[in-house]
């Protein structure tokens, strides 16, 4: 945002919320903080925010954007980088920038890759690690529902924010990914076998 956008903003949650007196200061330290967020999802938080509270703050407008982003992620399904999955580094640059396209509201012109099955298990230990690494890149096209994380992100420890390290993604984002059973189908198919 311009400094010439956000005073415009401070203008717009002055007259949303009339009990709102601010100082000539305002508009020069709400840029400093939300400096980096889109006009336009901060516009559209103020009036979001305007609907349901009588007070606004920059914090409140810095969590509902956020909200707005991770909506988008949720409606739309996220294509896999072209980049090697073996370049971690470019992979995971270009899955960022895929990322952030769909969560500003950038059209991807690439189709959504489909599910696949998960890799068969093998008792080679490093086949494993490689499969745990394949695992672990395959899910981070979607958000994880158990920690929150937004695609691209790792899963973490939920209240901690420490990234998992034994297992590639939790149970439930491996599911949302097509990568893994539900515990319900599973139960399902051994029911079917006896």
């Amino acid at each position: 945002m311009t400094p010439t956008e956000t005073a415009r903003l401070v203008a717009l949650v002055t007259a949303m919320c009339p009990s709102t007196h601010p100082e000539e200061t305002t508009a020069q330290a709400w840029h400093l903080l939300l400096a980096d967020l889109d006009a336009t999802d901060a516009w559209t938080a103020v009036i979001r925010l305007g609907r349901q509270r009588h007070h606004i703050a920059a914090a409140d407008i810095r969590a509902e954007v956020r909200a707005i982003r991770n909506e988008r992620l949720a409606r739309a399904p996220l294509p896999l980088p072209d980049t090697d999955p073996d370049d971690p580094r470019r992979y995971r640059a270009e899955l960022l920038a895929i990322v952030d396209a769909i969560a500003s509201g950038r059209r991807i012109d690439r189709a959504p890759v489909t599910p696949a099955d998960p890799p068969p298990r093998r008792s080679d230990p490093k086949h494993n690690v490689n499969s745990k690494r394949d695992l672990r890149t395959r899910s981070l096209r979607v958000p994880c529902p158990w920690c929150g994380a937004a695609p691209g992100g790792p899963c973490v420890v939920p209240r901690l924010g420490i990234p998992l390290r034994n297992a590639p993604a939790h149970e439930a984002r491996l599911i949302a990914a097509g990568l893994a059973n539900s515990g319900r189908e599973r139960a399902g198919k051994d029911t079917e076998t006896q």
